[in-house]
C-alpha cells in the first residue's frame, strides 16, 4: 500500500489522470481494448473531467461504475448520469459507457453479464471513501456484506442497502474489484483522512468494510490523497 498525497485537490487530479491514462494505454497497447471502474459523487468530478480531456483511443475503452444508485439513468442522484455528463464534449465521451437500468428487477444479473463482457483485467479501479468507512455500495452491517467482502466469492454484483436515500444501491463485489491492474482509492479532506486513519486500527471490516480492501493481498493498493 503507498500513499501519494497532493497540495490541492486539483493537483491530485491531475496527477489521478496521468497515472490512469497510462495504465489504460498499457492495456490498450497490449491488448487493443481497455476496461475501467470509476465512482460517482462529488470527490472524483474534476479528475473525471481531467481524465476525459486526454487523448487517448477512447472508442476502445470500456467504462463501468463501482456502484450506483437505483434509480434511473436520467436522475440527478445517477452515478451513470454523473460520468456521462463529466466526459460529454471531451475526447472521453466515444467511450463504452456500460449502461444498465439499475432500477430494473433483474438488474444485479444484467450488470454482471455486461462485465463479463468488457476486456479483464480492468486497467484501473478508482474507489471513493464515506465517513461511515463503506466504498462502492458496500455499507457497514448491510446485509450480505460478508460475503460481498469475501475475497473466494465470484459474485461480481450484489444489491446493496445504504443509509441514506437513495437506499437502494447496486454494487461490484470487492473481489471483481480486484480484478484490476490498478487499485487507486481517492480521497479529499481531513474527515476522510481520519476515517482512513480509524480504519487502519484492528477492527471488523463489517464495521467498516474498507478494512478489507486495506487488508487485501491481491492488489497492491493506491491511496491518492488531498486536504
Amino acid at each position: 500500500m503507498a500513499q501519494h498525497e497532493f497540495s490541492s485537490g486539483e493537483a491530485l487530479a491531475r496527477n489521478l489522470a496521468d497515472d490512469v491514462t497510462a495504465a489504460l494505454e498499457r492495456r490498450l497497447d497490449a491488448h487493443g481494448a481497455a476496461s475501467l471502474v470509476v465512482s460517482g459523487g462529488r470527490t472524483p468530478a474534476a479528475f473525471l473531467r481531467e481524465l476525459g480531456s486526454r487523448e487517448i483511443d477512447w472508442s476502445n475503452v470500456f467504462v463501468t461504475l463501482a456502484d450506483e444508485r437505483c434509480v434511473a439513468a436520467d436522475d440527478s442522484a445517477s452515478n451513470l448520469r454523473f460520468v456521462r455528463e463529466a466526459f460529454a464534449g471531451a475526447p472521453a465521451s466515444v467511450a463504452t459507457l456500460v449502461a444498465v437500468d439499475a432500477t430494473a428487477a433483474d438488474a444485479v444479473s444484467r450488470w454482471s453479464e455486461a462485465l463479463g463482457k468488457m476486456p479483464r483485467p480492468f486497467a484501473a479501479v478508482i474507489l471513493g471513501l464515506g465517513n461511515d468507512g463503506h466504498f462502492a455500495s458496500l455499507f457497514p452491517d448491510m446485509p450480505g456484506l460478508a460475503k460481498a467482502l469475501d475475497l473466494s466469492n465470484t459474485t461480481s454484483v450484489v444489491a446493496g442497502v445504504a443509509p441514506v436515500d437513495p437506499k437502494a444501491r447496486l454494487s461490484l463485489t470487492l473481489p471483481a474489484l480486484l480484478d484490476t491492474d490498478l487499485l487507486v482509492l481517492h480521497i479529499t479532506g481531513d474527515s476522510k483522512l481520519a476515517t482512513l486513519q480509524r480504519a487502519a486500527c484492528d477492527g471488523s471490516a463489517l464495521e467498516m468494510p474498507v478494512r478489507a480492501l486495506l487488508a487485501q493481498l491481491r492488489v497492491p493498493l493506491e491511496i491518492y490523497y488531498a486536504p
